[in-house]
């Protein structure tokens, strides 16, 4: 049988009150008072019934997070900072998975977390957000329910609060990097043909005057295991190598990074290569891998102050926006 607060009341011979106010850290209970409750409790294996108490505050103390990439050593690492910032203000994270490219199976996955009542909602997505998808009905019903929801990534819509990252002065950043550097013709991978990162790669190309150098190669998939094939592919077909390549992620880069020292290319001496994200892995490459990344303290911190000021009805007015600069670490591999 479970262990009521009654239980711990009549052990320490306190009302039921009092163990309440205890275990909750109330001010009006003395400290020693306290420590007895709670080491009570831990002696007797109490354990809080979060399901009656969600009934009473008609809240479940959870966020649900959802999210793209979630096998990304830069997204789980992300995902691990926002979950201790959650505990530490009482809350649980429930994740969710979404696929990197818009599809239903987002909707119901989003759909899944709103049905266990989570108090907010977390949404980090690679694709461009607008109250006009589907998505953005979700927005509109958890706006009006009083259901905060804070998005990262890449946003259009005024319906939730945003952390973007600031994706086009990122590629800007490592182009104009590359140039200064003597690389000019600079081949971009990326999987996504509408991304701000192709518009900072653009406008750096163009304004150093190399637009007539400017190559856009897509890549369905941002893994090393379809980076290092689609690298292989390109060495077969193209006659001659770029002098640098961007890889859409460092996981991408890592692959090309293979692929190119099994057809004996020298990086960065035939051609360098550089990616986006940052994750540890890359300065154990070999060369360490050149990127472009952000502090995931800060940006997971950034991320749970907008959410927790939302649930603790400190900030009220319209949705707000803050935009996170990434900083390019420069290694061997340019």
């Amino acid at each position: 049988m479970a262990v009521t607060l009654k239980d711990i009341a009549e052990l320490l011979g306190v009302s039921v009150n009092t163990v309440s106010r205890a275990l909750k850290d109330k001010s009006d209970i003395s400290e020693k008072t306290r420590f007895r409750v709670k080491e009570a409790a831990s002696a007797l294996g109490y354990r809080p019934n979060l399901n009656a108490r969600s009934l009473v505050l008609k809240k479940t103390h959870t966020v649900g997070l959802a999210v793209t990439e979630s096998d990304n050593p830069v997204r789980m690492e992300f995902c691990e900072k926002l979950r201790s910032f959650a505990a530490r203000d009482g809350y649980r994270i429930l994740t969710v998975s979404l696929d990197y490219n818009w599809s239903s199976s987002n909707f119901l996955a989003i759909e899944d977390l709103l049905a266990r009542r989570v108090d907010g909602l977390i949404l980090g997505a690679t694709w461009g957000l607008t109250g006009e998808q589907p998505l953005g009905e979700q927005l509109k019903e958890c706006r009006k329910n009083g259901i905060p929801v804070v998005l990262f990534g890449q946003a259009q819509t005024e319906l939730a609060d945003c952390v973007e990252i600031d994706k086009a002065d990122s590629a800007a950043q490592l182009t104009r990097h590359l140039l200064e550097c003597g690389y000019r013709k600079i081949t971009f991978f990326e999987n996504n043909p509408d991304a701000q990162v192709l518009q900072g790669y653009r406008q750096a190309m163009e304004a150093a005057g190399f637009a007539d150098k400017l190559r856009i190669v897509p890549a369905y998939s941002v893994r090393m295991e379809a980076a290092f094939a689609a690298m292989e592919n390109f060495l077969q077909e193209e006659k001659e190598l770029p002098e640098a390549v961007i890889a859409a992620n460092d996981l991408g880069a890592i692959g090309f990074l293979a692929a190119l020292r099994k057809h004996h290319i020298s990086v960065p001496q035939q051609c360098a290569v550089a990616g986006f994200d940052n994750i540890s892995f890359g300065q154990y490459t070999e060369p360490p891998l050149t990127t472009i990344g952000y502090d995931n303290g800060h940006f997971s911190e950034t991320v749970w102050n907008m959410m927790i000021r939302r649930l603790r009805k400190e900030e009220t007015g319209p949705a707000k926006r803050e935009r996170i600069l990434q900083k390019l670490i420069v290694r061997q591999s340019t």
